[in-house]
């Protein structure tokens, strides 16, 4: 009889993107798996279409006492009902109440992905107190899965594992996903970046930046993929936009599904991330499939994938003018571009191909299934 594994996750967006892949490429004859989501998400509906079984339990994103006490009790049911052998927890929310469950439920082992640490996203107390939260939760955790070695290094130094406690398995790229998506960039070029409208991405920065090429380039076209929420970052940005004269030039695209981002990946001439962390970007490794040159900032999961003058440019935090020059160099440059676009893909192929990594996630689960 094969083990039971549980994933458990609130978040969509990359995490979203990497569940997805693994449930796509798990050999489901080693281990049988199991996701728990919020209802009526597109995570929902791909791991459905993927044959998985899906338990539906409500969990939202920002603390909510009531709500995040009725999702631990009805897993801590779950669990004792299917004698999961691991509880696997993807990101913030539901790595926190996955481990949980699991001590209260008697799985036999906690596994958590942060795939970014919530209190990174924090600032002053809230930092100080979400941080205090990971450190309480490792006394339940059996091993962390960090999807970068700056990750891996964060758990270690900030948050107190040990370093026997936590294993690095990349976050990857499935390069069958490429197939039938245009890969040449268009005109106008097209400098282009990808997340949703958070503090961790720094949108911010990235309108400041095309505000600069565009005084030198006013042919360039910028887009953001990930917007549509209506919320107020996106509010603001969008007034920023406006001020500094974007308005015919400056796009923002609603979330796109898989397919369609990647369409836009393949087509423009510049990948960008202005992120303050990442775990190990989604976004960034898919342009690097493309053979794009990236430019991005030196943050953690950014700098795991980004080597500064090879495959792309690494640019300190909110150095908007040294951004905006390193994206100017690769759009005057076409040869300069695809040396850089050729060596991200390289990397790609060596480190990030879900093919190989699903394979040694697998073989930690054995190893703890058989601790």
């Amino acid at each position: 009889m094969r083990p039971k594994i549980l994933h458990v996750s609130q978040a969509t967006g990359g995490v979203e993107t990497s569940i997805i892949l693994l449930l796509d490429h798990f050999d489901h004859s080693r281990f049988e798996h199991h996701l728990v989501c919020p209802p009526g998400t597109t995570l929902e509906a791909r791991a459905r279409s993927l044959g998985v079984r899906v338990i539906p339990v409500n969990m939202v994103r920002g603390p909510n006492p009531v709500r995040d006490l009725a999702a631990l009790f009805t897993l801590i049911r779950l669990i004792r009902r299917e004698g999961y052998a691991i509880v696997h927890g993807h990101s913030a929310k539901g790595g926190y109440l996955g481990r949980l469950a699991a001590r209260f439920g008697g799985a036999r082992r906690a596994l958590y992905h942060p795939r970014g640490f919530s209190y990174l996203s924090q600032r002053g107390i809230g930092r100080a107190f979400y941080l205090r939260l990971e450190r309480w939760a490792v006394w339940w955790t059996d091993l962390v899965v960090a999807a970068s070695e700056s990750e891996r290094q964060r758990a270690i130094k900030e948050v107190g594992f040990r370093p026997e406690r936590v294993v690095r398995v990349f976050n990857s790229v499935d390069f069958n996903e490429m197939e039938g998506v245009p890969s040449a960039a268009g005109a106008p070029p097209v400098v282009l970046t990808v997340g949703r409208f958070a503090y961790q991405k720094n949108p911010e920065m990235f309108v400041r930046v095309a505000a600069i090429v565009a005084r030198q380039r006013p042919d360039v076209r910028f887009i953001w993929v990930g917007g549509g929420f209506a919320g107020p970052l996106e509010a603001r940005v969008r007034d920023m936009v406006v001020s500094a004269g974007l308005s015919t030039s400056f796009e923002i695209l609603p979330w796109a599904t898989k397919r369609e981002s990647l369409a836009a990946i393949g087509a423009c001439a510049v990948f960008v991330l202005t992120s303050r962390f990442e775990a190990l970007g989604n976004a960034t490794q898919e342009a690097m499939m493309f053979a794009k040159p990236a430019v991005v900032t030196d943050v953690d999961g950014s700098r795991d994938l980004v080597t500064d003058g090879l495959n792309g440019y690494l640019v300190a935090e909110n150095d908007d003018e040294t951004m905006a020059r390193r994206i100017l160099e690769l759009l005057t440059d076409g040869g300069l571009a695809a040396r850089m676009g050729a060596a991200g893909r390289r990397r790609v192929e060596q480190d990030f191909d879900i093919r190989n990594n699903v394979r040694r996630l697998e073989e930690v689960y054995v190893g703890q299934h058989g601790a």
